[in-house]
Formats: structure tokens, sequence, C-alpha cells
């Protein structure tokens, strides 16, 4: 009788311990859920800079008059990235790279609208390969055939 007992004990002490550590864990996720993914100023920058191509490559192709370069691109150089770590030589270089062709995009003559364009679309997809691989399939699509 005195085993039953204990064993009757036991497993109640186990259900017990066992549905206390279940609730503390989904405590954890709950409070885990509840934090809102703000994007860096980067990524921000990143999505302003593709819708504006979107619409810059539809004008180009169109043979639209095209709007003007816009200055917030510049803010390039220094938005602080999703990962601060990302930002080297490399990142650097091709964010100059990718200003000095989407500039010339805007201040050519049309026949050379579409070649420096591509070659700003180009430096995205360049400095993408090495770091944050996800957009490149959406930043192909900017490319003008």
């Amino acid at each position: 009788m005195r085993i039953r007992q204990l064993l009757f004990l036991l497993i109640t002490l186990f259900f017990l311990t066992s549905c206390a550590k279940s609730e503390k864990a989904e405590k954890e996720n709950k409070a885990e859920e509840m934090q809102m993914y703000e994007p860096s100023e980067m990524a921000l920058l990143m999505r302003q800079m593709y819708e504006f191509n979107k619409v810059t490559k539809a004008r180009i192709i169109n043979k639209d008059s095209l709007l003007s370069f816009p200055e917030e691109f510049v803010n390039i150089h220094k938005a602080v990235l999703t990962d601060p770590d990302d930002r080297d030589v490399e990142f650097d270089s091709l964010a100059v790279e990718f200003i000095n062709y989407q500039k010339a995009t805007f201040s050519t003559t049309s026949d050379s609208t579409a070649f420096y364009f591509n070659q700003s679309i180009n430096s995205c997809i360049q400095c993408h390969q090495t770091r944050c691989t996800g957009p490149i399939p959406k930043i192909k699509k900017l490319l003008i055939n």
C-alpha cells in the first residue's frame, strides 16, 4: 500500500512540475511574439530606392522624361544597417558606385540612360551577393533587358 502512495505522489509531482515548465515556456514565447519588427534606416532606404527605381525603369522603357535624382539616396553612406558589421570597404565602394551610376542615369542623354540605370542596379546585386542575399531576385527584376 505504501508503494502505491509513493508512486502516486511521484507521478503527481512529475505532472505538476511538467505543467509549470510548460506554462513558463508559453509565457516566454508570448513575450517574444510581442516584439514588433522595426526595419533599420538602411532597410527603409533600400525599399524606397526599390520603389523609385521600379518607376524609373517604367519611365525609361516608355521613353518618358525621368524624375530628378532623389538626393536622400546619398544617405546610403550613413544610414544605420540592420547588421552594422555589414558596413565595410566593399559596401562603401559599391554604395559610391551605385550613387554615381544613379546620378549618371538622371543626367545623361537618353541613349545611355538604360545603360547607367542597369549599372546602378548591378551595383545593388553585387553588394547583395555578399550580404543579405534575399532581395536579389526582386532587384534583378529592375534590370532593363
